[in-house]
């Protein structure tokens, strides 16, 4: 009877969490929307503008980790060549908009969405070309952490990388071969991206941008 017992408890116990969690995900995207998020971002996360990251369905602590980052000035970044100021200027113009709750509710909204639809490019890549990228991360050793194609990342520390735009991906990748990106779980990649050229890494991130997430 003990296990039986202790089964209607948890269910219970999670039954009564549901409401809970559910207004945490309408706070949040309350937050995302009348912060100036969605200006970037896009609607829930799925479509972003130029080369900001898609962010629906990441995982949620490793989001927690970037936006406290970026708020306390541990992220920094490499400069957008058009303004001249980190690419993550205009999140740090805004934090102060927003307290730890509200990152808190941010990122567990926006792991709450599904992923958006992979954005095509243009040239389509050629077979080889993926294939190439494909051979690239698992030669590089990426899989240890991302898992087999970047949709499956072994902790919630680790970032899903399947399905992001391609010129956010070179730019991170590079920023941590060069150690311009230092912050929280980055420095754990220096080992491996530093092994990485230009053309290597242009071919995982072909690649890992064209990995749909939602088909799996």
């Amino acid at each position: 009877m003990r296990p039986i017992l202790a089964a209607l408890i948890s269910g219970f116990a999670l039954f009564a969490a549901l409401p809970a969690l559910a207004d945490d995900i309408k706070d949040g995207e309350k937050v995302y929307k009348t912060k100036t998020c969605v200006a970037c971002h896009g609607p829930r996360g799925q479509r972003p503008i130029q080369s900001y990251p898609a962010l629906a369905g990441q995982n949620e602590k490793y989001m927690l980790t970037q936006l406290k980052d970026i708020k306390s000035g541990k992220r920094i970044g490499s400069p957008d060549p058009v303004t001249g100021h980190p690419f993550v200027q205009g999140m740090v113009d805004i934090m102060h908009l927003v307290d730890d709750n509200d990152l808190k509710l941010v990122a567990k909204y926006l792991a709450a969405q599904d992923p958006g639809k992979i954005k095509p490019l243009d040239p389509v890549p050629t077979t080889e070309e993926l294939d190439a990228g494909a051979a690239a991360y698992k030669s590089l050793g990426c899989t240890a952490c991302h898992g087999k194609d970047g949709s499956k990342p072994t902790t919630k520390n680790y970032p899903f990388l399947a399905g992001l735009q391609r010129d956010y991906l070179v730019r991170q990748m590079t920023e941590m071969r060069d150690k311009v990106r230092v912050n929280g779980q980055s420095k754990l990649m220096f080992g491996t991206i530093k092994k990485a050229d230009d053309d290597q890494i242009m071919a995982v991130a072909t690649w890992l941008s064209q990995i749909d997430r939602n088909a799996k």
